[in-house]
């Protein structure tokens, strides 16, 4: 008995090392944001896999219950406010203006709910996703490559009685796969399973009457560098049952390419450093500037353009060393103020959008019925890694609550320069903006047009 059982762990170790050694290690393509598949317009048509038909679940749905409720949410509010603002100038949203401008419109939600700790950093994460869609909109009307396949598969099969003919000769490898067969199951009962586990394993597939099934693929590509697309403006808020949303607004313009492709010329100058316009930016309030993320175009008084990096951070709570962890979470804000300048100057962006539909229906020939569905949808946005080196000046630091959160938040707000040799003209009455101000709780807070800044 005990060289019998150790011929069947023989070949049951075999063949698990078999089917170990077929496997395919490798990540299949589209499976994350990393191991995107370029998409060409001469690719031929993307190849089903041969699965579409084995997989049947009975199911029972319950049709009873809405699930969906139709509410306001920032997103809607923000498309609102700024077709309201581009109509007036004779221009539109997800369109090329007359003077070349593209304006688009990204969201994304919060991970962690706003009475959570961790909700800030969260919130620059949903604000960072929204952004990177804003800017797959603008990179779909410059061209986009759609991949798409459709199959449709229909069987009727009718069975009555037993075929004469079914019967054939068993060849040599049918008879050696019934030994295997009989030696596994053999050996799965010595390892425990019971028999009608094993029977269960050996059940042939139920015999189909009916059959009908179809796949349905399509993708989006887009690929390109992108330069000059700044923030305009920003809608966010608790839409409800932990849902708050973050809704960017991004524009593209010929100009301000043109501008962000010579970053020497586009970085400040001593003029604009000690114009009034920075001055007006310096005596904001932490409300006016708690709406504040990403990087935005902004002309001084005398028509000098520059730009505006906006970081914030979450301060850590503690019991020791309190100030060690508001030095930190300054640096991060300064660090992500810097970040979203650079996405502005230039970022290597690749996208796709992937929908995927299947339906199968089926009866078996015992009169019961199947159905099984799926409809799939990935989204995959790739910013590349890239550098580039730039000279900034950081020209406030703030310190806040959030109006829905009540946690504390500080912020920086960083100047592009054309060079860091500059000296400000310092303000004998100015005093830094420390104070922990609260800010009136609203369900949706819109950012506010900043002196200077241009939409």
């Amino acid at each position: 008995m005990k060289k019998f059982s150790t011929k069947l762990y023989t070949i049951l170790i075999s063949i698990f090392l078999l089917i170990g050694c077929s496997s395919n290690n490798n990540n299949p393509d589209d499976s994350n944001a990393n191991n995107i598949k370029p998409e060409g317009e001469n690719q031929s048509p993307v190849e089903t896999i041969n699965g579409v038909d084995s997989k049947v679940v009975i199911v029972s749905e319950d049709m009873t219950i809405d699930n969906s409720q139709i509410v306001e949410s920032p997103s809607d509010k923000l498309n609102s406010a700024v077709e309201s603002i581009l109509s007036k100038k004779g221009k539109g949203l997800y369109t090329v203006n007359i003077d070349g401008s593209i304006y688009a419109i990204g969201k994304a939600s919060t991970g962690i709910p706003s009475n959570k700790t961790g909700f800030i950093n969260s919130r620059n994460i949903a604000f960072a996703k929204a952004e990177l869609r804003a800017k797959m909109e603008i990179l779909k009307l410059a061209g986009e490559v759609i991949t798409s396949e459709r199959n449709s598969t229909l069987i009727a099969n009718a069975k009555f009685g037993d075929d004469p003919d079914a019967k054939t000769k068993a060849t040599a490898l049918e008879k050696a796969a019934a030994v295997v067969d009989k030696s596994l199951d053999r050996a799965l009962i010595e390892l425990g399973m019971s028999d009608a586990e094993v029977a269960g394993m050996n059940g042939s597939d139920k015999q189909k009457a009916y059959n009908e099934s179809f796949y349905s693929y399509s993708s989006s590509y887009v690929a390109t560098m992108i330069k000059g697309i700044s923030v305009v403006k920003i809608v966010e808020g608790e839409v409800g049952s932990n849902d708050y949303e973050i809704a960017v607004c991004v524009k593209y313009s010929p100009e301000d390419q043109s501008l962000a492709s010579n970053i020497k010329n586009l970085g400040a100058d001593q003029s604009t450093l000690n114009s009034s316009t920075i001055k007006s930016l310096k005596a904001l309030s932490s409300d006016k500037l708690m709406s504040k993320l990403g990087a935005q175009f902004f002309k001084d008084e005398n028509g000098n353009r520059f730009v505006l990096g906006f970081g914030q951070s979450s301060v850590r709570k503690t019991s020791n060393r309190q100030s060690n962890f508001v030095d930190i979470a300054r640096k991060k804000s300064r660090l992500k103020a810097v970040e979203n300048i650079k996405n502005l100057i230039a970022e290597d962006i690749v996208g796709k959008e992937i929908s995927e539909q299947i339906e199968k229906i089926t009866e078996y020939q015992s009169g019961e019925e199947g159905i099984y569905t799926e409809d799939n949808f990935s989204e995959l946005i790739k910013s590349k890694r890239s550098s580039i080196k730039m000279n900034t000046l950081k020209i406030k630091d703030w310190d806040g609550v959030h109006p829905v959160s009540n946690t504390r938040v500080v912020g920086t707000v960083v100047i592009l320069t054309e060079s860091n040799n500059i000296n400000f003209q310092t303000n004998s009455t100015a005093k830094k903006d420390n104070s922990l101000s609260t800010t009136e709780k609203s369900e949706y807070h819109e950012s506010e047009d900043i002196e200077g800044s241009e939409f």
